[in-house]
């Protein structure tokens, strides 16, 4: 099994985002069955044009950023509406990442009075970021403003509250991250369990966890204090969620109980995918380990592009493992898949 060619990477990507972008997913319904109405800073779209910022850092095709630079045109750099909530910043790093294209400081003023709330009054993270998602939504909004602004003060809150949050988040048994506290044991037998009786731990919520590195490190300082921190949890972590993977190369939307769910998952198929790659490249992983596991997920992912260039098979908005179906698609889905292309064609070279 192979990656394929550079070139054959690059062309994937460029389907799928190229569907997306056409093709904005504009409502879900609730597990209630209410609909909610996707706004252009709610997650689903900014991890999508995040993503997609970070393909056109890695390629320099403007096919993408001219994508980025309608969005943030579009949304005039606002961060969503709810203070200290990590889905309505991880917009802010894909206007961070194309701020040098408009290089005005107005286009800085949103996110800046958005994380300067929380910078002012700082909370313990397990109190802000206290679902595991959220430590790739916003971290690396925190620390790529810092590097923008030259302000340290930006990171050094960042590295207090990720390392609260995710200590607080952590298993010591499995060395997985429980996707937030409902899934803690506490003792008393009050938290949510599978059907078998293991414990919770659901595949993109941890995906979330192992992707956010990279995001985090790419604006840190080489020299920073904590810096190893990040690599010994990501490579832990590494090494915990290759266990998981089934013999298709996907991973289920439950871990522990894959049984539940069988069905095939691509989101957190590509942010595993992305991560393990990211190590790969940067040889903080080992590549005769992790390699197969990497073209294992590619290959699994590639199933999931419908001729169209839908990515599907992608779990819908939740906090906890679901059923998944190949027609489900939605914006971050296809984010993820690029941020994996992103690492996988590099390793295609």
């Amino acid at each position: 099994m192979t990656l394929g060619t550079k070139q054959d990477v690059l062309q994937a990507m460029k389907r799928v985002y190229r569907y997306q972008a056409e093709n904005q997913t504009r409502s879900v319904v609730r597990r209630s069955g209410k609909t909610r109405f996707i706004k252009d800073t709610d997650w689903e779209r900014g991890v999508f044009w995040s993503c997609t910022a970070a393909a056109w850092k890695a390629t320099g095709d403007t096919e993408y950023l001219d994508g980025v630079k309608n969005y943030a045109l579009h949304t005039g750099f606002r961060t969503g509406p709810n203070a200290r909530f990590a889905d309505d910043h991880v917009c802010c790093q894909a206007y961070l990442d194309i701020y040098s294209e408009f290089n005005q400081p107005e286009a800085l003023e949103p996110t800046i009075k958005a994380l300067d709330i929380m910078v002012n009054e700082p909370e313990l993270g397990r109190k802000d970021w206290w679902w595991c998602d959220s430590l790739f939504m916003a971290p690396p909004a925190f620390v790529a403003l810092s590097k923008q602004t030259g302000d340290s003060k930006y990171l050094d809150y960042m590295n207090t509250a990720f390392w609260d949050s995710a200590e607080h988040l952590l298993d010591t048994e499995t060395g997985l991250y429980y996707r937030d506290y409902r899934y803690i044991p506490n003792g008393n037998g009050e938290e949510l369990r599978e059907e078998n009786g293991s414990k919770v731990f659901w595949s993109r919520g941890i995906g979330w966890v192992l992707a956010s590195v990279p995001r985090i490190l790419a604006n840190m300082p080489e020299d920073y204090m904590n810096r190893s921190e990040y690599i010994t949890l990501f490579t832990h972590l590494a090494a915990e969620v290759i266990k998981y993977q089934q013999d298709d190369g996907f991973w289920r939307t439950s871990l522990l109980a894959p049984e539940n769910f069988p069905a095939p998952e691509s989101s957190a198929t590509a942010l595993f995918c992305y991560g393990l790659a990211w190590g790969v490249n940067t040889g903080e992983l080992d590549k005769e380990i992790y390699l197969p596991v990497i073209e294992k997920a590619w290959a699994a992912l590639l199933e999931c592009i419908h001729d169209n260039g839908m990515i599907g098979w992608v779990q819908l908005p939740a906090f906890n493992p679901r059923d998944v179906k190949f027609e489900h698609n939605i914006d971050y889905g296809a984010g993820a898949f690029m941020l994996a292309a992103t690492e996988v064609a590099k390793l295609a070279e």
